[in-house]
C-alpha cells in the first residue's frame, strides 16, 4: 500500500484541471490574469474535492473495475477498499475546509462540489444518465467556484454554461465508448436510439459552442484569440461528434477532450 497508490487514485491530471479551471474562473471574473493567496486556496480546495471524489468513485465501482479495469489501485490490491473510502472523506473535510478561509460562497461551493462528486458516485451507477449531467455541473462549478473569490460572476456563469454542455456531450460519449463494456450501468446509449444519442451530443456541442461565440460577440469577452481558440475548439467538438456518427466513440472521446482543454485556454485568453 505505497503511497504512490494513494496519489495514483486521485487521478492527479483531473484534479489539476479542475485547479487550473478554478484560476480561469478568476481570471475572468476579474478581467485579467492574476494570482493571490486566496485564489491559490481555492486551487488547493478543488484538487482535493476533485481527487476525493475519484477515490469516492473507485470504492463504489471497485466490484465493477475488478472485471474490467483490475489495474486500478483497489483491484489490483494496492489500496484496500475501506481505506480508500477514508481516505476520500479526509480529502473532502480538508478541501471543504480550506474553502471556508475564502469566504462564505467559496465554502457553500465546495460543499456543493462535494455532494454533487458524492452523488455521482453513490447514487447514480444504475442510471448513470443522470450521472452525466452531474459530472458536467461538477465541471461548470470550478469556474464559478474561481469566480467566487472575486464575487464577480456576471461573464463566468454564462462561461460555465458553455462548459456544462461540452462536458455533457462528452460524459454522454464516454457511455457509448464504455457501453459494450459496462452493460451493467444504466447509460443513455442502453436506453435510445444511437441516432438519438448522437443528436444529443451534437446538440451539446452546439449549445456549448454557441454560449461562448455569444460572450465574444456581445462584447463580454474581447480578443482575436478568444474567437480563434473558440471556433478552434468548436470545430473539434463537432469533429468529435461526426466520428461518433461513424460509430468511432474512442477517437471522439480523445477529440473532446482536446476540444475541452482549447476552450479552457480560450477562455483564459478573453482576458490576456
Amino acid at each position: 500500500m505505497g503511497l504512490e497508490h494513494f496519489f495514483e487514485i486521485l487521478r492527479p491530471f483531473n484534479c489539476f484541471m479542475a485547479a487550473f479551471a478554478v484560476f480561469i474562473g478568476y481570471a475572468v471574473s476579474v478581467g485579467s490574469i492574476g494570482f493571490s493567496f486566496q485564489v491559490f486556496l481555492a486551487m488547493v480546495s478543488a484538487f482535493l474535492i476533485c481527487g476525493a471524489g475519484q477515490a469516492v468513485n473507485d470504492f463504489f465501482d471497485w466490484r465493477i473495475d475488478r472485471k474490467i479495469k483490475p489495474f486500478r489501485p483497489i483491484p489490483a490490491g494496492h489500496i484496500e477498499s475501506k481505506a480508500a473510502f477514508l481516505y476520500s472523506v479526509m480529502l473532502f473535510l480538508i478541501g471543504i475546509t480550506i474553502s471556508f478561509f475564502i469566504n462564505e460562497v467559496a465554502f457553500l461551493i465546495a460543499v456543493l462540489f462535494s455532494l454533487l462528486l458524492l452523488a455521482y458516485s453513490a447514487y447514480t451507477p444504475q442510471h448513470k444518465y443522470f450521472g452525466n449531467a452531474l459530472i458536467a455541473m461538477s465541471t461548470a462549478i470550478t469556474l464559478v467556484f474561481g469566480a467566487s473569490v472575486s464575487g464577480n460572476y456576471s461573464v463566468v456563469v454564462l462561461l460555465a454554461a458553455s462548459a456544462f454542455f461540452s462536458s455533457l456531450g462528452r460524459e454522454i460519449t464516454k457511455d457509448v465508448e464504455d457501453s459494450a463494456e459496462k452493460g451493467f450501468k444504466k447509460t443513455l446509449p442502453m436506453i435510445l436510439p444511437i441516432e438519438q444519442i448522437n443528436l444529443a451530443v451534437f446538440g451539446s456541442y452546439i449549445a456549448g459552442i454557441s454560449i461562448a461565440l455569444y460572450v465574444w460577440f456581445s462584447g463580454m469577452l474581447k480578443g482575436a484569440g478568444f474567437l480563434f481558440l473558440t471556433l478552434a475548439a468548436g470545430g473539434i467538438f463537432l469533429y468529435a461528434g461526426a466520428k461518433l456518427a461513424e460509430k468511432d466513440a474512442k477517437a471522439s472521446q480523445e477529440l473532446s477532450k482536446i476540444a475541452m482543454f482549447i476552450a479552457l485556454i480560450a477562455f483564459l485568453a478573453g482576458v490576456m
